[in-house]
């Protein structure tokens, strides 16, 4: 993935201090996650639920969660260095004592989208994993908070279809 990164392609502009190319530099990713998290729309806090309660008990729902998508194809693709998905950022938090995550719910998701992979699933056109009554009635008994994940993954000539989601 490397060789086909844009900037060995691309000139770039020297904005940085005294005149250096900043693009993909340290300092450059850092100001791109500062200027992302910043600017971010994440939910319509109605009920106060955000920002989390130090211990909110969580579960994490959708594929997306666990099979985060960055990009899309074609030109929707991004070159990144490394990808952290959204369960991996909760158990991140869980292990600093900020909150609890129902482990057996997100990893029975990745086991189907792992599943659907092995059986030539395609990228973007997984199903929503089916979760199973008991394993739904354990999450409930565990979490107060749930997190449901949409994901969307787009490509050149076939995103924008008309189709019925439910």
């Amino acid at each position: 993935m490397d060789k086909w990164t844009r900037i060995r392609f691309q000139p770039c502009i020297p904005i940085g201090e005294d005149g250096k190319n900043i693009t993909a530099c340290k300092k450059h990713i850092d100001l791109s996650r500062k200027a992302a998290t910043e600017g971010m729309v994440l939910l319509k806090n109605s009920d106060g639920v955000l920002p989390l309660k130090a211990g909110t008990k969580l579960a994490l729902f959708g594929n997306g969660h666990v099979d985060y998508i960055k990009g899309g194809s074609g030109s929707g693709n991004v070159y990144s260095g490394y990808v952290t998905n959204i369960y991996e950022g909760f158990k991140i938090k869980e292990a600093e004592g900020k909150v609890q995550v129902f482990d057996e719910l997100s990893k029975f998701i990745e086991q189907d989208y792992k599943q659907q992979y092995a059986n030539n699933g395609y990228r973007g056109w997984l199903t929503e994993t089916a979760i199973p009554d008991d394993i739904f009635s354990r999450a409930a008994a565990f979490a107060d908070t749930a997190i449901v994940t949409l994901t969307r993954y787009s490509g050149e000539g076939w995103d924008r279809t008309d189709f019925e989601l439910f």
